[in-house]
């Protein structure tokens, strides 16, 4: 900062303090030093949900216990984002607004401004949490949503609230002004700012209030992408017989907040059209409850769908719940996996760090003690002390080990596979190697990874993270895909990756050393995962002798087999018909599903135990297990699964005269 900018800032100050004497209110403009980041203002995050996770990220850093936000579901017109952290002084706040992406965190201004630790400038000031926040632009993440919004903060011990009125630019790289005050900067906005008196000295935290939200962030929680479809459809007594086979039908999701017309003020469900919500929690549960009840849906989807998908079965505003309870620093929705312990998962293993080493057993010793006593994890496991709760709805991370859908597979229980690694790096490469990395891991094996969403490795970097599961296992080439189709992993970073973290957040850069590291020791693991599963399989087989279905040993199921073979899949792990109204086939996971009275129409009302029905179901199981080793029902909604089904099940069953 030159002495100019620094005069700027101090007038800035006693003009606000002044102020509060006369109810003035200070103006200045918003300028960064950098026009890359003064596009920030035109909006570089991908969805409306990411401003929301930068916004209780801030909260977080700001050693908050609770961030409350109100998105006036399903009408979204305006927004409140509350949190209960330290608040920002004048210093803070001034600062902020003057070097977006100039963040004062993790150096000594966030010493000078007390918003770090005084022993560790990457820590929080009180609570010494790993700070998420970096860049200095998270606050400014509103711009995805709003052009206009209201900051009312407060310290404790203050006898004042801070509150200012930001309304931010929208310029394109020629248009966008440069201010003459501050050398080169660039204006991303003005801001209005004031003080009001208090006696509530005790209170303390941050409240954002967006106002007028952009039609098209609304559009996008009110997935009028989906939505929409119904209004576009044509009255059916309009169409002549033949177009009326053309006339598709709106596929809702299986959860959603419905959708509402009409003006504003005045909107209301349309019901004729299936529009109301349809939630899998009563207005009435406690807000801790409904997550996890939203958790259980979608794990109970198995039951009706082969594996359900987020972007299938909720709408666009309860997947933004989804992936922001997998982006924030929560508590696990049950347990944390290090906190679990043999009793809870009797397959766990160590991974090896050696070039050419295996996974190896954990002890037996002890099945009731916790896996972090066995391994020397860097990672903390304890309760976070963070609490987000958006429209009356605690968020968990959702994911679980214990309790999950079964398959018929050989093996059936899940497998857990941990690692940890701290390479060592001389003084001298720290700068071709970006600084010390540790991380710890764990990789899990299931019959099924539900959602589907969640196969993948996903980072965590700080105990948070903008990027999802990455399906690619950090480009894994090894054509091992039915074991990875079975694999989730979870990342923890304590130290290091990130310099290798994008503006966005949402995305790495992978030429990075430490990516590079990562990259290099997850393959390494998915090979000690790979050789461990195969290993486990062949001894379950030669163990016991594993009885095949007796449509196993058809002709017919030879063929499918060998098509599964020719093609990297596991003959065993594939899927069965099953009838749903046979008392015998009650389990419907890992199956494709036709009613009773389908198969019974099909073989003119022959029972589905005869020759006839064994034969139709036969051909039938065939075909969709074929069409599903070519991934060709992957993305189908649960409708068209039905459908597709009893349709191929009708014409297996058709015989003519």
């Amino acid at each position: 900062m030159n002495n100019n900018e620094h005069d700027e800032e101090e007038l800035l100050k006693v003009e606000i303090l002044n102020y509060r004497k006369t109810n003035q209110v200070a103006k200045t403009k918003l300028l960064t030093d950098d026009k890359v980041l003064a596009r920030v203002t035109d909006g570089i995050y991908r969805q409306p949900g990411s401003a929301l996770r930068e916004l209780i990220s801030n909260a977080y850093d700001a050693d908050a216990n609770n961030v409350v936000i109100d998105t006036d579901a399903p009408r979204f017109e305006s927004m409140t984002i509350r949190d209960d952290g330290n608040g920002m002084s004048i210093d803070v706040f001034v600062n902020l607004i003057n070097h977006i992406g100039g963040s004062a965190k993790r150096n000594k201004k966030g010493l000078d401004l007390n918003i770090t630790s005084s022993e560790d400038s990457t820590l929080s000031p009180k609570k010494k949490r790993k700070l998420i926040g970096k860049i200095g632009i998270g606050l400014f993440s509103v711009a995805q949503l709003t052009r206009e919004f209201e900051i009312i903060t407060k310290r404790e011990g203050d006898d004042y609230y801070l509150k200012a009125i930001v309304r931010l630019n929208n310029y394109s790289d020629e248009s966008m002004p440069v201010s003459e005050e501050r050398g080169e900067g660039f204006e991303t906005g003005s801001v209005e700012i004031w003080t009001e008196n208090t006696e509530n000295i005790e209170a303390h935290g941050t409240d954002i209030i967006l106002r007028n939200i952009k039609k098209s962030a609304k559009d996008i929680l009110k997935s009028i992408d989906t939505w929409g479809q119904s209004f576009a459809e044509t009255d059916p007594d309009s169409l002549d017989e033949l177009d009326n086979l053309n006339t598709a039908k709106l596929d809702t999701p299986s959860f959603h907040i419905g959708c509402i017309s009409g003006e504003s003020g005045y909107e209301f469900y349309d019901y004729d059209v299936n529009h109301k919500p349809n939630l899998p929690w009563l207005t009435s549960d406690d807000k801790s409850e409904k997550f996890s009840k939203l958790y259980q849906s979608v794990l109970d989807l198995t039951k009706t769908t082969i594996n359900p998908k987020l972007s299938i079965n909720l709408d666009n505003y309860l997947h933004m719940l989804w992936i922001l309870s997998l982006s924030v620093p929560l508590d696990y929705v049950d347990k944390h996996p290090f906190e679990l312990t043999k009793r809870q998962i009797s397959n766990c293993y160590l991974i090896s760090n050696m070039a050419k080493g295996q996974a190896t057993s954990l002890p037996e010793d002890d099945i009731d003690k916790p896996f972090n006593n066995y391994i020397p994890f860097k990672s903390d496991s304890k309760p976070v002390g963070f609490n987000v709760v958006i429209d009356g709805v605690q968020l968990f991370r959702p994911l679980r080990f214990t309790g999950l859908p079964t398959s018929k597979a050989i093996i059936k229980d899940p497998i857990m596979f941990f690692g940890s690694y701290a390479p060592r790096f001389s003084t001298d490469d720290s700068h071709e190697t970006g600084g010390n990395l540790e991380f710890d891991a764990y990789i899990l094996w299931s019959p099924k990874v539900i959602p589907r969403d969640h196969n993948g490795v996903l980072v965590r970097l700080h105990n948070a993270s903008g990027i999802m599961f990455d399906e690619t296992f950090m480009k894994h080439q090894v054509a091992e895909h039915t074991i990875k189709s079975q694999l989730s992993i979870e990342v923890f970073i304590s130290k290091g990756l990130d310099s290798a973290l994008n503006i966005d957040r949402e995305s790495f850069n992978i030429s990075h050393p430490h990516y590079q590291i990562l990259m290099r020791w997850l393959h390494q693991a998915l090979r000690q995962v790979i050789n461990k599963y195969k290993s486990l399989k062949n001894s379950a087989l030669a163990s016991k002798s594993y009885e095949k279905e007796k449509v196993n040993e058809s002709l017919l199921d030879s063929i499918i087999d060998a098509s599964l073979v020719h093609r990297g899949l596991e003959p065993l792990e594939k899927k069965f018909l099953v009838i749903s109204g046979d008392e015998d086939n009650s389990d419907f996971e890992n199956a494709y599903c036709v009613t009773k009275e389908i198969l019974s129409e099909s073989i003119g009302g022959r029972p589905s135990s005869s020759v006839r029905g064994k034969e139709v179901k036969l051909k039938s199981q065939a075909i969709l297990q074929v069409l599903d080793s070519y991934g060709l029902l992957d993305g189908l909604s649960q409708s068209k699964q039905d459908a597709l089904f009893s349709d191929i099940v009708k014409v297996i069953g058709f015989k003519g005269d």
